[in-house]
C-alpha cells in the first residue's frame, strides 16, 4: 500500500484534505461510538465535502492550549525527544487519514527526522476522568471507547509498533498509556470503512435517529422549493407525528427535546416541500431569514410551524 505524507498550507487546506478520508476522529463516528459525531452526519458531511469540526469547549480549548507543555514533561520525564506533526498523513487506497499530536524520536530517527511512535495528549479533570475512563484489578487504564479506537486507527495509518497516550488529571496527576496494534480492531476498521465508502457510492445513507440528529437535520433540510405544496392527508407517518407534536406543544414546554426529534422527522419526509396539507392540519416550512447555513450554500432556515384546522 502506498502511504502519503502531505504538509498543509494552512487550517483550512488541512481540513480540506480530511474531507477525502475517514480520520482517526471519524472512525468512532463511523461506529456509532463518538460523543460528537453520529453515523448519519458523518455521512452526509463526508458524502458532500464538509469538513468535520468539533465544537470546542472550555475543557478542550485549555487542553490545546496545554498541550505543548504536558508534551513537554512526558518529555523530560522519559528522556524523550517530541517534536509537533503537522502534517496529514493518508493511506489513498484505503481514503484512511490522521493527523497527531506529538511524535516520539530517539537516536537516528531524530537524526533523520523521522518519528518512531506517537504520542496523544489528553488533559481531563478527576471527576471526567473517574467517570469516563476505565481501571482494572491490575491498575492498567483503559481510555474511553472513543479515544482508544482513534489511536488504532493513527496506529493502523501510521504502521507503527507503538504508540502512548499522555493523560494529565486534575493538573498535577500523569498517566502514560502505551497502546500497540489491535489486529480485531484494526480489521473492524477497515471493513467499516470499506462498507461506508460503498455506501458514499451508492448513495446510501444511514437511517437518522432524529433524537441525536435533529439539530443536524434542521441544518441538512435547510431548503424549501418556493410555492411547492404536498397534499399528505394518506400519510399516516405525518399524520400522527403532527398530531404528537401539536399536544406535546400544547401540555408542557418541557418537551422541546421530543419537538426537535418530531420536526427533523417531519422535515425529512416532507423534502424542499414548502407545505403540507391534511384534513386537520397544515405544516409550513418555508425559509425566512438570510443567513448563511454552515457551509451548505443554503441561505435561511425553515421556519417551521404545525397548524391546526378549525372545525366549521
Amino acid at each position: 500500500m502506498k502511504y502519503q505524507t502531505i504538509i498543509p498550507t494552512d487550517n483550512d487546506n488541512w481540513l480540506a484534505l480530511r474531507t477525502k478520508d475517514l480520520t482517526s476522529t471519524d472512525s468512532p463516528a463511523m461506529v456509532g461510538i463518538s460523543p460528537y459525531l453520529t453515523p448519519y452526519e458523518l455521512w452526509h458531511r463526508k458524502n458532500d465535502g464538509i469538513a468535520v469540526v468539533i465544537e470546542e469547549n472550555e475543557r478542550m480549548y485549555w487542553g490545546t492550549v496545554l498541550q505543548d507543555a504536558i508534551a513537554e514533561g512526558i518529555a523530560k520525564q522519559n528522556g524523550w525527544k517530541v517534536k509537533r506533526m503537522p502534517n496529514y498523513y493518508r493511506i489513498p487506497e484505503l481514503r484512511l487519514g490522521t493527523s497527531l499530536d506529538f511524535g516520539i524520536m530517539d537516536g537516528n530517527a531524530f537524526i533523520d527526522d523521522e518519528c518512531i511512535a506517537g504520542l496523544e495528549i489528553k488533559n481531563v479533570d478527576s471527576l471526567q476522568f473517574k467517570k469516563e475512563w476505565l481501571v482494572n484489578d491490575k491498575k492498567q487504564i483503559e481510555a474511553p471507547y472513543h479515544i482508544e479506537m482513534q489511536v488504532q486507527h493513527q496506529l493502523l495509518v501510521m504502521g507503527w509498533k507503538f504508540m502512548y497516550i499522555g493523560v494529565l488529571i486534575g493538573g498535577n496527576r500523569l498517566e502514560l498509556i502505551k497502546r500497540t496494534p489491535d489486529p480485531k480492531v484494526q480489521e473492524a476498521i477497515l471493513t467499516n470503512a470499506a462498507n461506508f465508502w460503498k455506501s458514499i457510492d451508492e448513495k446510501n445513507p444511514p437511517a437518522p435517529d432524529f433524537d441525536t440528529d435533529a439539530d443536524f437535520i434542521a441544518k441538512l433540510c435547510g431548503y424549501a422549493e418556493p410555492g411547492k405544496v404536498v397534499d399528505v392527508s394518506s400519510d399516516e407517518a405525518i399524520i400522527a407525528l403532527a398530531g404528537e407534536y401539536l399536544s406535546l406543544k400544547e401540555v408542557s414546554k418541557g418537551n422541546e427535546k421530543r419537538c426537535d426529534s418530531i420536526k427533523a422527522e417531519i422535515l425529512v419526509r416532507l423534502g424542499d416541500a414548502e407545505k403540507a396539507l391534511a384534513p386537520t392540519f397544515s405544516i409550513s416550512a418555508g425559509v425566512t431569514a438570510p443567513t448563511w447555513v454552515e457551509a451548505y450554500e443554503r441561505k435561511g432556515f425553515r421556519n417551521f410551524r404545525i397548524t391546526p384546522k378549525k372545525e366549521k
